[in-house]
């Protein structure tokens, strides 16, 4: 056997399966832990390009048992030999070394709010005891400050459908259960209003809020709203009762 047949290990017929040649003896490192398999091996992937030998871990554990991702994660090992230009390629990568010019859609320009709005979605909540009228009013509150008409119309056609849907299940339970606290009762058939028109419908202003002035825009306080629904609800109460 001449030693152009040899292999740059000694042993014939043998070829190095990357740039970087791994021992038998060579133990593993983990080099990166992510929570999702899709992330993990993207990172795989990046490491393979600069020719290294990774291994994604743990990945089925993750999928078999959620509840245990954040605790176990998904590993991504490599040789130990290749630590260093593992960990190397990653701060790179994470330092947007790879990224191509151009590449990726502008993220939009956020708009500056005039005035606080009131949350949607803590609007919502308060709904389970208010009646989903008060999500309703809400969001018409901030369709007229966010300024178009078309939004203010559809606030409107969702009040006005579920003042009616809550006025009938208040006047239902009222001929069961004469007492003041009426309107809290009819909320508890209500509730699933509440939920199937936030998922359907009123949950498009909270994206839209968060889309046009970014995730931490200005709020402004439900405490008054609330005091006032309150009230409404018990003065509405104390009037069926009056009146029969």
């Amino acid at each position: 056997m001449t030693q152009e047949e040899l292999s740059p290990e000694g042993s014939p017929g043998s070829t190095p399966e990357s740039s970087a040649p791994v021992a038998e003896s060579d133990d593993f490192v983990c080099v990166a832990t992510r929570s999702m398999p899709t992330e993990a091996h993207v990172i795989r992937g990046m490491l393979e390009s600069a020719g290294l030998t990774p291994h994604v871990t743990d990945e089925h554990i993750s999928q078999m048992h959620s509840f245990l991702a954040p605790a176990i994660g998904v590993r991504v090992l490599v040789p130990g030999s290749q630590a260093e230009a593992a960990r190397e390629a990653i701060a790179e990568w994470e330092a947007g070394a790879y990224e191509i010019e151009g590449d990726g859609d502008a993220k939009p320009e956020l708009r500056v709010a005039d005035a606080p709005f009131y949350s949607p979605d803590q609007a919502v909540m308060l709904g389970f005891v208010l009646t989903p009228v008060f999500g309703a009013l809400i969001q018409l509150l901030n369709a007229r400050q966010m300024g178009e008409a078309a939004r203010r119309f559809g606030a409107w056609v969702d009040l006005i459908a579920l003042s009616l849907i809550s006025g009938y299940a208040v006047l239902a339970m009222h001929e069961h259960n004469r007492v003041p606290y009426v309107v809290l009762l009819a909320c508890l058939p209500l509730g699933l209003v509440n939920v199937l028109w936030y998922l359907i419908v009123g949950q498009k202003q909270s994206r839209l809020l968060i889309k046009t002035y970014g995730p931490h825009y200005p709020k402004r306080s439900l405490l008054v709203p609330a005091v006032i629904g309150v009230i409404a609800a018990i003065a509405v109460g104390l009037g069926l009762n009056a009146v029969g």
